[in-house]
Protein backbone atom coordinates (compact mmCIF):
# COMPACT_ATOMS: atom_id res chain seq x y z
CA UNK A 1 0.00 0.00 0.00
CA UNK A 2 1.47 3.35 -1.04
CA UNK A 3 2.27 5.98 1.58
CA UNK A 4 0.31 9.17 1.15
CA UNK A 5 1.90 12.58 1.79
CA UNK A 6 0.86 14.55 4.85
CA UNK A 7 -1.61 17.34 4.11
CA UNK A 8 -0.94 20.75 5.67
CA UNK A 9 -2.30 24.26 5.28
CA UNK A 10 0.85 25.18 3.33
CA UNK A 11 0.65 22.36 0.77
CA UNK A 12 -3.13 21.81 0.63
CA UNK A 13 -3.43 22.89 -3.02
CA UNK A 14 0.01 21.74 -4.22
CA UNK A 15 0.06 19.40 -7.27
CA UNK A 16 1.45 16.48 -5.25
CA UNK A 17 -1.43 16.70 -2.77
CA UNK A 18 -4.07 17.26 -5.46
CA UNK A 19 -2.78 14.14 -7.23
CA UNK A 20 -2.69 12.02 -4.08
CA UNK A 21 -6.09 13.01 -2.69
CA UNK A 22 -9.58 13.61 -3.99
CA UNK A 23 -11.55 16.56 -2.60
CA UNK A 24 -14.97 18.17 -2.85
CA UNK A 25 -13.78 20.70 -5.43
CA UNK A 26 -12.24 17.91 -7.53
CA UNK A 27 -15.43 15.85 -7.43
CA UNK A 28 -17.50 18.82 -8.61
CA UNK A 29 -14.92 19.54 -11.30
CA UNK A 30 -15.04 15.94 -12.57
CA UNK A 31 -18.83 16.12 -12.70
CA UNK A 32 -18.62 19.20 -14.94
CA UNK A 33 -15.91 17.90 -17.32
CA UNK A 34 -13.65 14.93 -16.64
CA UNK A 35 -10.93 15.97 -19.09
CA UNK A 36 -10.77 19.55 -17.78
CA UNK A 37 -10.64 18.26 -14.19
CA UNK A 38 -7.69 16.00 -15.03
CA UNK A 39 -5.95 18.84 -16.86
CA UNK A 40 -6.26 21.01 -13.74
CA UNK A 41 -4.77 18.30 -11.53
CA UNK A 42 -1.89 17.84 -13.97
CA UNK A 43 -1.23 21.59 -14.09
CA UNK A 44 -2.14 21.88 -17.78
CA UNK A 45 -5.18 24.09 -17.23
CA UNK A 46 -5.42 27.05 -14.89
CA UNK A 47 -8.11 29.67 -14.51
CA UNK A 48 -7.77 32.95 -12.66
CA UNK A 49 -10.09 33.36 -9.67
CA UNK A 50 -13.12 35.52 -10.40
CA UNK A 51 -14.01 38.62 -8.39
CA UNK A 52 -16.79 36.62 -6.73
CA UNK A 53 -14.35 33.90 -5.67
CA UNK A 54 -11.89 36.47 -4.33
CA UNK A 55 -14.68 38.20 -2.41
CA UNK A 56 -15.59 34.89 -0.79
CA UNK A 57 -11.95 34.19 0.02
CA UNK A 58 -11.67 37.68 1.51
CA UNK A 59 -14.45 36.87 3.98
CA UNK A 60 -12.96 33.44 4.74
CA UNK A 61 -9.57 35.04 5.41
CA UNK A 62 -11.15 37.54 7.79
CA UNK A 63 -12.78 34.85 9.90
CA UNK A 64 -9.69 32.60 9.87
CA UNK A 65 -7.46 35.48 10.99
CA UNK A 66 -5.34 35.48 7.83
CA UNK A 67 -6.70 38.62 6.14
CA UNK A 68 -3.38 40.58 6.18
CA UNK A 69 -1.64 37.67 4.43
CA UNK A 70 -4.48 37.33 1.92
CA UNK A 71 -4.37 41.05 1.13
CA UNK A 72 -0.60 40.90 0.62
CA UNK A 73 -1.02 37.96 -1.77
CA UNK A 74 -3.74 39.73 -3.80
CA UNK A 75 -2.79 43.32 -4.61
CA UNK A 76 -5.53 43.30 -7.26
CA UNK A 77 -8.01 43.90 -4.41
CA UNK A 78 -6.84 47.51 -4.14
CA UNK A 79 -7.05 50.69 -6.18
CA UNK A 80 -3.96 52.74 -6.90
CA UNK A 81 -4.64 54.91 -3.85
CA UNK A 82 -4.56 51.84 -1.61
CA UNK A 83 -8.30 51.67 -0.91
CA UNK A 84 -10.34 48.53 -1.55
CA UNK A 85 -12.13 48.16 -4.88
CA UNK A 86 -15.92 48.25 -4.76
CA UNK A 87 -16.36 44.46 -4.93
CA UNK A 88 -14.25 43.98 -1.81
CA UNK A 89 -15.89 46.87 0.02
CA UNK A 90 -19.07 44.86 -0.49
CA UNK A 91 -17.27 41.87 1.02
CA UNK A 92 -16.53 44.06 4.04
CA UNK A 93 -20.25 44.91 4.21
CA UNK A 94 -20.98 41.17 4.30
CA UNK A 95 -18.49 40.74 7.16
CA UNK A 96 -20.12 43.59 9.10
CA UNK A 97 -23.55 41.99 8.66
CA UNK A 98 -22.23 38.61 9.79
CA UNK A 99 -20.58 40.11 12.86
CA UNK A 100 -23.82 41.85 13.84
CA UNK A 101 -25.59 38.46 14.10
CA UNK A 102 -25.19 36.63 17.42
CA UNK A 103 -26.17 33.28 15.90
CA UNK A 104 -23.83 33.66 12.94
CA UNK A 105 -20.90 34.50 15.19
CA UNK A 106 -21.61 31.50 17.42
CA UNK A 107 -21.61 29.30 14.32
CA UNK A 108 -18.16 30.70 13.49
CA UNK A 109 -16.86 30.33 17.06
CA UNK A 110 -15.13 26.98 16.59
CA UNK A 111 -11.73 25.77 15.38
CA UNK A 112 -10.93 27.27 11.97
CA UNK A 113 -9.62 25.65 8.78
CA UNK A 114 -9.41 22.12 10.19
CA UNK A 115 -7.74 19.64 7.83
CA UNK A 116 -8.80 15.99 7.83
CA UNK A 117 -7.99 13.05 5.55
CA UNK A 118 -9.84 9.77 5.06
CA UNK A 119 -11.31 7.45 2.45
CA UNK A 120 -14.56 7.16 0.54
CA UNK A 121 -15.04 3.98 -1.51
CA UNK A 122 -11.34 3.25 -1.11
CA UNK A 123 -10.33 6.64 -2.55
CA UNK A 124 -8.15 8.97 -0.41
CA UNK A 125 -9.89 12.28 0.38
CA UNK A 126 -8.85 15.54 1.99
CA UNK A 127 -11.08 18.24 3.45
CA UNK A 128 -10.58 21.64 5.05
CA UNK A 129 -13.42 22.54 7.43
CA UNK A 130 -14.11 26.27 7.73
CA UNK A 131 -15.26 25.96 11.35
CA UNK A 132 -15.47 22.86 13.57
CA UNK A 133 -17.76 23.46 16.53
CA UNK A 134 -17.39 21.73 19.89
CA UNK A 135 -20.28 20.01 21.69
CA UNK A 136 -20.14 22.79 24.28
CA UNK A 137 -20.61 25.52 21.66
CA UNK A 138 -23.48 23.57 20.10
CA UNK A 139 -25.18 23.41 23.50
CA UNK A 140 -24.71 27.15 23.92
CA UNK A 141 -26.27 27.77 20.51
CA UNK A 142 -29.29 25.60 21.35
CA UNK A 143 -29.70 27.28 24.75
CA UNK A 144 -29.70 30.73 23.20
CA UNK A 145 -31.55 29.79 20.01
CA UNK A 146 -34.00 26.94 20.76
CA UNK A 147 -35.01 26.80 17.08
CA UNK A 148 -31.56 25.26 16.42
CA UNK A 149 -32.32 22.21 18.60
CA UNK A 150 -33.33 19.95 15.70
CA UNK A 151 -30.05 20.63 13.92
CA UNK A 152 -27.61 20.72 16.84
CA UNK A 153 -29.03 19.11 19.91
CA UNK A 154 -27.72 16.83 21.20
CA UNK A 155 -24.52 16.37 19.18
CA UNK A 156 -20.77 15.98 19.68
CA UNK A 157 -20.04 19.05 17.58
CA UNK A 158 -20.85 20.38 14.12
CA UNK A 159 -19.22 21.16 10.79
CA UNK A 160 -19.86 24.71 9.59
CA UNK A 161 -19.05 25.70 6.01
CA UNK A 162 -19.12 29.41 5.24
CA UNK A 163 -20.36 30.59 1.85
CA UNK A 164 -20.47 34.07 0.30
CA UNK A 165 -22.80 34.23 -2.69
CA UNK A 166 -24.44 36.73 -5.02
CA UNK A 167 -27.85 35.65 -3.69
CA UNK A 168 -29.66 32.52 -2.53
CA UNK A 169 -32.24 32.27 -5.31
CA UNK A 170 -32.90 28.99 -7.13
CA UNK A 171 -30.67 28.47 -10.18
CA UNK A 172 -31.57 27.17 -13.63
CA UNK A 173 -30.13 23.69 -14.26
CA UNK A 174 -29.58 22.76 -17.90
CA UNK A 175 -29.27 19.12 -16.89
CA UNK A 176 -32.66 19.02 -15.17
CA UNK A 177 -34.31 21.70 -17.34
CA UNK A 178 -35.71 23.45 -14.28
CA UNK A 179 -34.63 25.68 -11.44
CA UNK A 180 -33.04 23.91 -8.48
CA UNK A 181 -31.88 25.01 -5.04
CA UNK A 182 -28.54 26.82 -4.96
CA UNK A 183 -27.43 24.03 -2.60
CA UNK A 184 -28.02 21.38 -5.26
CA UNK A 185 -26.75 23.53 -8.15
CA UNK A 186 -23.39 24.26 -6.52
CA UNK A 187 -23.00 20.77 -5.07
CA UNK A 188 -22.97 21.88 -1.44
CA UNK A 189 -24.82 18.71 -0.45
CA UNK A 190 -22.11 16.60 -2.11
CA UNK A 191 -19.56 18.63 -0.19
CA UNK A 192 -21.45 18.05 3.05
CA UNK A 193 -21.52 14.29 2.43
CA UNK A 194 -17.75 14.29 1.85
CA UNK A 195 -17.06 16.35 4.96
CA UNK A 196 -19.25 14.13 7.17
CA UNK A 197 -17.68 10.92 5.87
CA UNK A 198 -14.06 12.10 6.12
CA UNK A 199 -14.45 13.80 9.51
CA UNK A 200 -15.81 10.49 10.69
CA UNK A 201 -18.26 11.37 13.46
CA UNK A 202 -21.33 12.11 11.30
CA UNK A 203 -21.52 15.59 12.78
CA UNK A 204 -24.31 17.94 11.61
CA UNK A 205 -23.34 19.89 8.49
CA UNK A 206 -24.36 23.56 8.52
CA UNK A 207 -24.04 26.13 5.75
CA UNK A 208 -23.50 29.68 7.06
CA UNK A 209 -24.33 31.85 4.05
CA UNK A 210 -23.95 35.56 3.43
CA UNK A 211 -24.89 37.34 0.21
CA UNK A 212 -23.28 40.24 -1.64
CA UNK A 213 -26.68 41.91 -2.06
CA UNK A 214 -27.31 45.46 -0.86
CA UNK A 215 -27.96 45.04 1.99
CA UNK A 216 -26.42 41.59 2.52
CA UNK A 217 -28.64 38.68 3.54
CA UNK A 218 -27.74 35.92 6.01
CA UNK A 219 -28.99 32.37 6.22
CA UNK A 220 -28.14 29.28 8.23
CA UNK A 221 -28.98 25.98 6.47
CA UNK A 222 -28.84 22.54 8.10
CA UNK A 223 -28.44 19.75 5.55
CA UNK A 224 -30.30 16.76 6.94
CA UNK A 225 -28.31 13.58 7.58
CA UNK A 226 -30.68 11.45 5.50
CA UNK A 227 -30.09 13.60 2.43
CA UNK A 228 -26.33 13.59 2.97
CA UNK A 229 -26.39 9.79 3.29
CA UNK A 230 -28.08 9.61 -0.12
CA UNK A 231 -25.42 11.90 -1.62
CA UNK A 232 -22.69 9.76 -0.04
CA UNK A 233 -24.07 6.69 -1.81
CA UNK A 234 -23.93 8.63 -5.08
CA UNK A 235 -20.33 9.59 -4.33
CA UNK A 236 -19.37 5.99 -3.62
CA UNK A 237 -20.53 5.11 -7.13
CA UNK A 238 -18.73 8.06 -8.77
CA UNK A 239 -15.33 8.40 -7.19
CA UNK A 240 -13.72 5.07 -8.18
CA UNK A 241 -14.02 6.14 -11.82
CA UNK A 242 -12.63 9.60 -11.06
CA UNK A 243 -9.69 7.99 -9.26
CA UNK A 244 -9.09 5.64 -12.18
CA UNK A 245 -8.97 8.67 -14.48
CA UNK A 246 -6.41 10.35 -12.21
CA UNK A 247 -4.29 7.20 -12.28
CA UNK A 248 -4.48 6.89 -16.07
CA UNK A 249 -6.52 3.69 -16.02
CA UNK A 250 -9.57 5.20 -17.71
CA UNK A 251 -9.94 7.84 -20.39
CA UNK A 252 -11.67 11.05 -19.28
CA UNK A 253 -14.80 12.19 -21.08
CA UNK A 254 -15.05 15.66 -22.60
CA UNK A 255 -18.08 17.85 -22.01
CA UNK A 256 -17.47 19.82 -25.25
CA UNK A 257 -18.92 22.91 -23.57
CA UNK A 258 -16.29 24.29 -21.19
CA UNK A 259 -13.34 26.59 -21.90
CA UNK A 260 -10.88 23.68 -21.82
CA UNK A 261 -12.83 21.74 -24.43
CA UNK A 262 -13.14 24.80 -26.67
CA UNK A 263 -9.41 25.49 -26.39
CA UNK A 264 -8.41 21.90 -27.19
CA UNK A 265 -11.06 20.97 -29.75
CA UNK A 266 -9.73 19.56 -33.02
CA UNK A 267 -11.92 20.19 -36.04
CA UNK A 268 -12.44 16.88 -37.86
CA UNK A 269 -15.71 17.13 -39.79
CA UNK A 270 -18.56 19.31 -40.94
CA UNK A 271 -21.84 19.23 -39.07
CA UNK A 272 -25.02 18.84 -41.10
CA UNK A 273 -28.15 20.91 -40.87
CA UNK A 274 -30.73 19.78 -39.96
CA UNK A 275 -28.47 17.71 -37.73
CA UNK A 276 -27.85 13.99 -38.08
CA UNK A 277 -28.65 13.19 -34.45
CA UNK A 278 -26.63 9.99 -34.24
CA UNK A 279 -23.51 11.61 -35.69
CA UNK A 280 -23.58 15.24 -34.57
CA UNK A 281 -24.59 14.67 -30.93
CA UNK A 282 -21.40 12.65 -30.50
CA UNK A 283 -19.42 15.68 -31.61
Amino acid sequence: MRTLPTVTAANYFEPEIETAYMGATQVKSFLQCEEAALARIQGKYRTAPSQAMLAGSYVDAHFSGTLPVFQAQHPELFKRDGSLKAEYLRAQDVINTMEASDLYMLLMAGEKQVIRTGEIAGVPFKIKIDCLLSAETCREIVNRFPEMAEALGPCEGAIVDQKVMRDMEDVWSEEERRKVSFIQFWGYDLQGAIYQAVEGHMLPFILAVGTREDPPDLRCVWLRDGHLSEKLMELEDMVPRFQAIKEGQEKPRRCEKCAWCRATRRLTHADSYPPDVERDVAY
